[in-house]
């Protein structure tokens, strides 16, 4: 056998789990059980269902009492109208080496998106313009420098 170079044990390693089958070796896009794709919801909009764009590009509002992703499955459980973070049956949630949120110990937000975090302040302070003044304008303060005091220029012969 020809011995591994190191592109080819990345692509395999042990360290890769597949989100598809849930096991040791390959990718989610190299999945040998790639005919499951629909069964398991890749390629459609989780809250609208469509195949014609993402989540992220969705602008149809669904009923609250549906949840946020109603046509997400699973991959712990495999139910549908929840994502992996959020699965009762996962307690690591988004941590998938363990660890929480060191501001509140939630593990379905990391840090940076904690709501505890958020300030209630999200407002912006604007000075008042006035009608000749361009809506683009910023007021510019330059320190003004003190000139020093001049000293007779002397020649000695």
């Amino acid at each position: 056998e020809k011995p591994q170079t190191s592109d080819e044990g990345r692509k395999t390693g042990s360290r890769h789990f597949c989100f598809n089958c849930r096991k040791p070796g390959h990718g989610l896009a190299d999945c040998p059980e790639a005919d499951r794709d629909e069964e398991m919801g890749r390629g459609i909009c989780f809250r609208c269902g469509s195949t014609e764009h993402e989540i992220y590009k969705c602008k149809a509002k669904v009923d609250p009492a549906l949840g946020d992703y109603p046509y997400a499955k699973c991959f712990i459980c495999g139910q549908t109208g929840h994502l992996s973070r959020s699965c009762p049956d996962n307690p690591k949630g988004l941590y998938a080496q363990g660890g929480c949120c060191h501001i509140c110990g939630s593990v379905e937000h990391f840090q940076k998106d904690c709501p505890e975090h958020q300030t209630p302040n999200n407002h912006v302070t604007v000075g008042w313009l006035s009608n000749n003044m361009s809506a683009d304008h910023e007021e510019v303060h330059i320190p003004v420098k003190k000139a020093k005091p001049k000293q007779p220029k002397v020649v000695k012969f």
